[in-house]
């Protein structure tokens, strides 16, 4: 797995985390409305999904008729290319989105009114590095001499809504796997999918085979805190929020400013001088009202574990942007990557990177 399946892979994460909507129960005696599920991304096809809130009782979904789909660019007064009925209820468009652009959905079901929504397209996620902070604990005599070091990222580059995944790279065969454990010293992660486990530094990875008592941490600020599940879904706080203080402060005339720091089950064990990186992060940024969406969705789900979110979808005020009378969603996200660097954790291995 490359860069492009591990963005592909994670967008399908961020899409589940709703579960689906697409089977939406009425209470007795309303009327059926058209339920919408879509999110505008930088991938080359677009998919949308419509359906019809059913009615209690029922054993088979509604069918959805005839639908006109129309989605414009609001930023350059453009309609793009017609969707099509690629199954039931799901209809493709082949289409990027623009970062940066206003984009405007309208959709016409026989027999309903028109429903539509609007959104912007956020900018290209990304998370350049601040800066490296040393970051080594030695239970024993320090050893300044061997330092180790991690990347943190600025404060000032976090969207409104941030999803972030971890990816391995095997160095032999060059497959990629995903992290399965992510924290971070930022204040704003949602607990959502907090895994009951805390963060320990890698203990088991001494500095020198038959030291007890040396070890390396990486991001000893970390030491303690909660592990997440899979991704790390962050909001941008304020510049007031509690824990801003306890950052990472840079103080380079050219670079200034506070810093997070995002570990987890990494390696953290090579330092890529002129190749490609063995570690990275995988970065979503979700528009507010798509982040917004995401956060009630999967906090529902997740109260109902193992039933369907869309049973409840009227009944817990999941978020919907929907207007014309309609339920659901219209998104926009964009997709990055970022570098994760950690200069190695052995001293034999530090030493080697020196004598290159």
């Amino acid at each position: 797995m490359g860069f492009n399946k591990g963005i592909a892979e994670g967008l399908l994460l961020a899409l589940q985390l709703c579960g689906c909507v697409r089977e939406t129960t009425l209470d007795a005696g309303l009327p059926r409305k058209v339920v919408v599920e879509f999110v505008l991304t930088d991938e080359s096809v677009q998919n949308l999904y419509l359906s019809l809130t059913g009615e209690p009782g029922e054993t088979v979904d509604p069918a959805v008729g005839e639908a006109e789909i129309k989605l414009l660019d609001v930023s350059q007064n453009m309609e793009m290319d017609q969707f099509v009925r690629v199954a039931d209820n799901q209809w493709a468009l082949e289409y990027s989105g623009i970062p940066g652009h206003k984009y405007r959905l309208e959709i016409k079901v026989d027999g309903y009114d028109r429903v539509w929504a609007e959104q912007t397209m956020p900018e290209k996620a990304e998370l350049p590095g601040l800066g490296y902070g040393l970051a080594v604990y030695f239970d024993l005599e320090p050893r300044l001499d061997y330092p180790d070091w991690g990347l943190y990222y600025s404060i000032e580059d976090i969207p409104d809504f941030l999803i972030i995944r971890g990816v391995i790279r095997d160095k032999e065969t060059g497959e990629c796997s995903m992290v399965e454990e992510l924290c971070t010293d930022y204040p704003g992660v949602e607990e959502m999918n907090v895994s009951g486990l805390l963060y320990d530094g890698n203990p088991q990875r001494r500095t020198r085979e038959g030291e007890d008592g040396v070890w390396t941490y990486l991001f000893p600020s970390l030491i303690g805190k909660a592990l997440y599940k899979d991704f790390l879904f962050i909001h941008r706080v304020d510049d007031n929020h509690p824990g801003l203080e306890n950052l990472y402060d840079n103080f380079h005339a050219s670079n200034k400013g506070k810093g997070f720091c995002v570990g987890g089950s990494f390696i953290n064990n090579r330092y890529p001088l002129n190749d490609h990186y063995d570690e990275y992060l995988l970065l979503y940024s979700l528009s507010a009202d798509y982040g917004r969406f995401l956060k009630d969705a999967y906090q529902s789900k997740k109260v109902r574990e193992g039933g369907d979110l869309s049973s409840i979808y009227l009944r817990e005020n999941i978020f919907t942007n929907v207007q014309g009378g309609g339920l659901g969603i219209f998104g926009t996200m964009s997709t990055g990557m970022a570098e994760y660097v950690g200069i190695y954790q052995t001293l034999e291995g530090f030493d080697d990177y020196l004598d290159q």
